[in-house]
């Protein structure tokens, strides 16, 4: 043997140990590029501003850029889609929210599975409230309760987004008060909010932060909230559960990626993201929001949070019957 192929041989065979390394050095250096969030959601709805604060400091965390995309339409089917066939490198991350499990049961044609994603962190809970038209003479749920009860399929609720949160709400709200209402679709929330406030319509379930500024304009009354506890901004306003309508769901939002993810790489972003809900930036816009926090020890008890969740919104979705296109 010449000495070049020797020489070659013998840097084979030097190399040939540390080539099973690259992956693990590589693993180790994540992240080593720009992250990406994809959201079902336009600029400014409330979830979508959130995740922006939370990227801000996630790129802190991770000592690299953290970009918000928006994708939305389609029941933020858009941007399932889109995450559920990315690489599983850790790069695209999704704003999971009680859409993105809801939509099977609720849809014909679901192109994704909700075991297509990993749930990495929990952002929050958003509150909801009980808002009704200023005509009605009633000061609480209890009230208006029994005022509905009185008058079936005489009142009328508005929503917007068919199988949304506001219309699940208001379903279940109906199967656990008895009571019967005709429901108004809408394409979104400021024009159901002109109908409450000019008296067409007598109920609408929505954010917090939009009740509150209907109420503040005297536009409506809030009638309950959809708080574990009272909300700051309304000392005197009870809770659901104080008002006597037990079992209602509260939207949730997270973060997770494309299933099968290295576990080493949703391990650290899970740390990075449990850091920046952290921050005093972060909790204090949940305050200013009325969103409650969510925190989880482990990735299995925040799994186990999402599926009896899932479970509580399928108990308001099967009474619809609903199979969408």
């Amino acid at each position: 043997m010449d000495s070049t192929k020797r020489r070659a041989v013998t840097l084979a065979l030097f190399a040939a140990p540390f080539v099973g390394l690259a992956p693990a050095l590589a693993e180790r250096e994540f992240p080593s590029r720009p992250i990406k969030i994809v959201t079902g959601f336009g600029p400014g709805v409330g979830i979508e501003v959130s995740t922006r604060i939370l990227a801000d400091q996630l790129s802190k965390e991770l000592g690299q850029p953290v970009i918000v995309e928006n994708k939305p339409g389609a029941a933020t089917m858009i941007a399932a889609n889109q995450v559920a066939q990315a690489p599983k490198d850790g790069y695209t991350l999704l704003l999971l929210n009680v859409q993105q499990y809801n939509n099977p049961l609720l849809f014909r044609n679901v192109n994704y599975k909700p075991s297509d994603f990993v749930p990495i962190a929990l952002g929050g809970t958003l509150s909801l409230v009980m808002v009704v038209s200023k005509a009605l003479p009633v000061k609480n749920a209890h009230e208006f309760i029994e005022l509905a009860r009185a008058n079936p399929g005489k009142f009328n609720y508005g929503y917007w987004g068919v199988g949304g949160s506001p219309h699940l709400m208001a379903t279940r709200l109906q199967a656990v008060a008895g009571i019967k209402m005709e429901g108004v679709a809408y394409r979104d929330p400021g024009q159901a909010s002109t109908d409450l406030a000019a008296g067409r319509i007598h109920l609408f379930i929505t954010s917090a932060t939009h009740g509150v500024s209907m109420m503040q304009a005297g536009q409506a009354n809030i009638i309950a909230v959809g708080t574990q506890r009272r909300m700051a901004k309304l000392p005197e306003t009870p809770t659901f559960a104080e008002s006597g309508v037990q079992g209602m769901p509260s939207p949730w939002w997270g973060y997770g990626a494309p299933a099968g993810t290295p576990p080493e790489v949703v391990a650290k972003l899970e740390r990075a993201f449990r850091a920046a809900i952290a921050t005093p930036r972060y909790q204090q816009m949940l305050a200013d929001t009325a969103s409650e926090p969510l925190s989880f020890d482990t990735l299995d008890s925040l799994n186990e949070f999402i599926v009896q969740e899932t479970e509580r919104w399928a108990s308001a979705i099967r009474p619809l019957n609903l199979k969408l296109e």
